[in-house]
This record gives structure tokens, sequence and C-alpha cells, in this order.
């Protein structure tokens, strides 16, 4: 009798314990993206007092925008590795912290014949990427003649250290802050700006057996940064949403959409004055009874503004 009462009461609680599950810990990876403060979204559940997770993700993106008018010239032709470590801890009912280290590698793509074989296969446009050698790594960007931005050489090193902090409303309701810090290099365009975030987090499944996701919005402001910061958006607003579901007990498949507002202006470029929406889709397996692992790919919804193609892999421990 005392065995089977935890067991039944386990039971009871394992599918309101499935729908408290994050969205992917992914958000725009592209180039020009990193002087913006653009936080991962869907964490609705804050951390109990004392409880803590960490999480090891690698996003690995391929971007390529070839575009012109008559004042503006913009090629991006570049591939990045982002690897994050992330830590978070209930430091009080309600309450916690948490910190986020990446490490940026840019170079050329090694991803390139990949992702032309892809549009090839299923009649898609490669938008003149076949048309330049594969493995190149350029990003240049030129106004009336004068080069603004010219980076050939890629590079390695720390992104903006990430600080945020959650607050639960809910159970399924959370709201949370972050706080960039200019830890990256703006000449390599790792960042290098401060900045902070504002937004809410909100799970609809929470009580649903299976289903789970979120629905997000805020803003975020970011200091000037080096790189074209005469044309940056400081004030940006975002949000997102997710549905996940619970295939089998180790296995869900999720899909999930980020959007921001447009991060650049006085451009007629798509690459810098459209807002960013990214596609987000895959599956997670829990490999352990806390430990899961994540793996998806994410697309391009608004074209130019967002890498063509990323590939995503996470690791979380709770």
């Amino acid at each position: 009798m005392t065995l089977r009462a935890p067991l039944l009461a386990f039971a009871c609680l394992a599918p309101l314990l499935a729908a408290a599950e994050p969205g992917f810990a992914v958000r725009n990876e592209a180039t020009l993206s990193r002087t913006a403060t653009l936080p991962t979204l869907g964490e609705s559940r804050v951390l109990d007092s004392g409880r803590f997770a960490t999480r090891f993700t690698v996003d690995w993106s391929n971007e390529y925008v070839e575009q012109a008018n008559a004042r503006e010239s913009l090629t991006i032709d570049a591939e990045t590795r982002r690897v994050t470590f992330g830590f978070r801890r209930g430091v009080a009912e309600g309450v916690e912290l948490g910190v986020d280290l990446p490490l940026l590698f840019t170079g050329g793509g090694a991803l390139d014949g990949v992702i032309e074989g892809w549009h090839d296969a299923f009649g898609l446009p490669n938008g003149g990427r076949d048309r330049v050698r594969q493995d190149r790594y350029l990003v240049q960007y030129t106004v009336d003649g004068q080069t603004r931005i010219l980076d050939d050489e890629g590079a390695s090193g720390i992104g903006d250290l990430e600080l945020s902090a959650g607050f639960r409303l809910r159970e399924d309701f959370a709201f949370r802050a972050l706080a960039k810090l200019p830890t990256g290099r703006s000449s390599r365009l790792q960042g290098g700006n401060a900045g902070g975030a504002l937004w809410f987090d909100f799970d609809p499944f929470h009580g649903l057996a299976n289903w789970f996701g979120y629905v997000s919005a805020g803003a975020s402001y970011s200091g000037q940064s080096d790189v074209i910061g005469g044309q940056q958006k400081q004030f940006v607003a975002l949000g997102g949403a997710a549905i996940g579901y619970r295939v089998w007990r180790p296995v869900s498949l999720l899909v999930q959409f980020n959007g921001h507002t447009a991060l650049y202006r006085d451009s007629g470029l798509n690459a810098l004055d459209r807002p960013g929406g990214q596609l987000s889709f895959g599956g997670r397996i829990d490999i352990a009874p806390k430990l899961q692992l994540d793996l998806g790919v994410q697309e391009d919804v608004l074209v130019s503004s967002s890498p063509d193609f990323s590939i995503h892999i996470g690791l979380r421990y709770r």
C-alpha cells in the first residue's frame, strides 16, 4: 500500500509534467542580427527554489544574401556555428536566475553543397548561391560607394554573454528578463553591444496530456553597435509560438515560429529592413528521466532576413 500510492500519484501527474516543456532554444542566427537582443523564448515554467537546469546547444546556420539597389549593395555568404552553455537555478520561490555563454565560429560554407542539393531535389531556387564558389566567407555592405562592412576572414570567439531572470506568475505563465553584455567583438561581427529584453512565456496546453507548447511576446532594446549602428533599430518587438505532441513516452514532435520586427532602417534591402521570421521543426527524445535531446532544423519563412537553413542540436538536463 505504501509503494502503490506514490506510483499511482506519479502516473496521474506524468501527463502534466510532460506538458511543462519548453520549445527549441533557437533564435535568428543571421550575421547582422547579433547586434540585436533576441532571447530564446518558450520557457513558461520557472524552476522551483533550489532546482537547477543546464543546457548545451549547437546551432549550425548557413546564409546567402546577394542584394543591391541604386544606393546599396549587400553580400552575405557565411556559415556560423553557435555553441551555447546555459545554466539556470531557482533562487527563491517563483524566481530563477540564469546565464548563457555563447561561442561563435564563423567561416566558409561546409553546408553549401548540401543546401544546393536539397534545393535541386525539390525544385527550389538557390537564390544565386550556385553562381559563386562554395565554402566562401564574405560579408560586405556598401552605401553610396562607401564600404560600411567588410569581413572576409571569419573568426572564432565568445559572443555576447546573457544574464536572465524568470518570475512565476502562474504555473503556466512566466515573466522573463534578459541582459546582454558586450563581450563579443563587434569588429568580427560577434555582437559587442549591450542590450536588454522583457517578455512573457505562456503555455496554452498546461494540464493537457501529451500536448505542449508556448505563446510568447515581448520587446528588446539594444545599445548602438559599431556595425552600421546609425541604421540600427534599437527597439524591437518579438514573439513566437510552438506546438508539440508526445508521440509516445520517449519521443515528441515540435513545430515553432519565432519572429521579430525589422532590425535596421534607412535601407531598401529586404535583408535589413524586413521583419525576421524563422520556422523550426523537429523532435525531442527523452534519453534519461532528466535528460532530453532536441534535434531540429530551421528555415527562413521571411526570406533574406534570417539564415536560409539552420541545424539545431540541444541537450537539456533538469
